[in-house]
């Protein structure tokens, strides 16, 4: 094991923790078992030990381990696995603990796991070391049962098995370790190993909260904001994100901001607060933060209109892959809002935008290839990207996949697909997609003629503005 590494802090941190509790534990009288000969080795070694001499910490520790103490057994495994005061030996340490093992020692079943799990004095195997830290959260030591809980939540040792996970989980957090805490929050609000329930989840989430852990903070605020799982109530969820942002919780800051700029509930609107929680959450790194200072910057909201900060924060989104700040910048060249217009880099950023699945770049992207179609290969490209918005559930881009298909641009002619688009835009109050099912219907294209329904649907188009068909309407009377 590296020296400094995680494993060897924990290794390090164990070995202090062992030696302190030794120091606690050399006033208590020693058990009928325990020669006297070995506490009194055992206490000299603690004491050596609070000197920082570690050569006669081993040796009167090793004496004491020799007369049976499983104390001085792990601890003197501890010196061997990392070579304080004598030589480091895996085999030996692995050799000691399993001697404390054989008095039922619970932090010496731990050790023997982390052996197995790190191949000190052994070979690395995860089967065995769960099945030894199984014995030890059986025995009730330490964190293990949050260890063996968090490898039977991750398939690590054995198959997954979040049941199990949830139950040893359990075990830990009533114990008060805030790590499965917040791990049995995630569970019950997802319904993984257990039956799914918001209010168990706000609960465990509380009890870590209440610990001081911002993660948990911060979701218990958003379960506050919204009311899942506990009543809805922005001034608590507030209260939760403030303490959470007073523990850095970068998401914590985003969520002020934008809290301070709305002003809901019984906190005063303040845009000066809102707009440092956000400068502070998009420095940090958040990129909700730094598209939501883009837009304000953009229009001019709370802050004075500044193309160049919009245009900064959009594209440090988006080269950490935010989707809305690439369409957003793809906007802002196709349309020349505070830079040059510039059509191949509106087309550059959309086309990133499309990659991830934004909506709205898909369909102005689908826009973009018409408005400058040359070739059928134009129309083809359009087609591909309004199909994608409309699938999404894009009404426009439903309307327009509709148009293509019915005039055979991009696409094969098909009445019966025009005809199904342009009703599933016509469900989501598209006037165009209206006033053409009206011009179906008034026509009998490809349909019964019906004149009912076509001012029905020249009404509803109507109603919205359509010019066009506030002229039908107008010609039927």
């Amino acid at each position: 094991m590296k020296k400094n590494s995680p494993a060897w802090r924990s290794h390090k941190a164990r070995f202090f923790g062992c030696m302190a509790a030794a120091v606690f534990l050399a006033g208590m009288s020693a058990s009928a078992a325990m020669a006297q000969s070995a506490q009194d080795d055992f206490i000299q070694g603690t004491q050596a030990y609070a000197r920082g001499d570690l050569e006669t910490t081993f040796a009167r520790t090793l004496l004491a381990a020799q007369q049976g103490d499983a104390r001085a057994q792990v601890a003197t495994g501890l010196m061997y696995e990392l070579g304080q005061g004598t030589e480091r030996s895996g085999r030996e340490a692995l050799r000691w603990y399993r001697e404390a093992v054989n008095q039922q020692y619970p932090m010496a079943f731990f050790k023997v796991g982390e052996a197995y799990e790190y191949g000190i004095g052994t070979r690395k195997s995860d089967e065995e070391a769960l099945s030894w830290y199984r014995r030890a959260a059986g025995a009730g030591y330490g964190d293990s049962a949050y260890v063996v809980a968090s490898w039977y939540r991750t398939g690590r040792g054995i198959a997954r098995d979040d049941a199990s996970a949830a139950r040893w989980m359990q075990e830990a957090a009533k114990k008060g370790d805030v790590r499965a805490q917040k791990e049995l929050g995630a569970m019950f609000m997802k319904g993984e190993g257990v039956v799914q329930s918001e209010e168990e989840a706000a609960r465990w989430y509380r009890r870590a909260a209440d610990q001081g852990d911002a993660q948990s903070q911060y979701t218990l605020g958003l379960m506050h904001l919204f009311g899942r799982g506990v009543y809805q109530d922005p001034q608590d969820a507030l209260t939760l994100f403030e303490k959470a942002a007073a523990q850095d919780y970068v998401d914590a800051w985003y969520e002020l901001g934008m809290m301070y700029l709305q002003g809901e509930g019984q906190w005063r609107r303040s845009p000066e607060k809102g707009l440092a929680m956000l400068n502070r959450s998009a420095e940090a790194g958040d990129t909700r933060a730094m598209v939501a200072l883009a837009h304000r910057y953009l229009e001019g909201q709370d802050v004075a209109q500044d193309y160049a900060a919009a245009l900064k924060w959009y594209e440090r989104a988006a080269d950490k892959g935010d989707a809305e700040a690439g369409f957003a910048l793809g906007m802002m060249y196709l349309k020349g809002n505070g830079v040059p217009q510039d059509t191949m880099q509106a087309l550059f950023w959309l086309k990133r935008a499309v990659a991830q699945g934004h909506t709205l770049a898909q369909f102005n992207l689908a826009v973009l290839y018409i408005r400058s179609a040359t070739t059928p290969e134009d129309y083809t490209e359009a087609a591909k990207w309004f199909r994608a918005a409309a699938e999404a559930g894009h009404a426009e881009a439903q309307y327009n996949l509709g148009w293509l298909y019915a005039n055979a641009r991009g696409l094969p002619f098909s009445s019966d697909r025009a005809l199904y688009w342009f009703r599933k835009a016509a469900s989501q109050e598209s006037p165009d997609a209206q006033y053409s099912l009206g011009v179906a219907y008034e026509t009998g294209w490809y349909v019964e003629k019906d004149m009912i329904q076509a001012r029905w649907w020249y009404e509803l188009a109507a109603s919205k503005g359509d010019a066009n068909a506030l002229k039908k309407l107008a010609e039927l009377h």
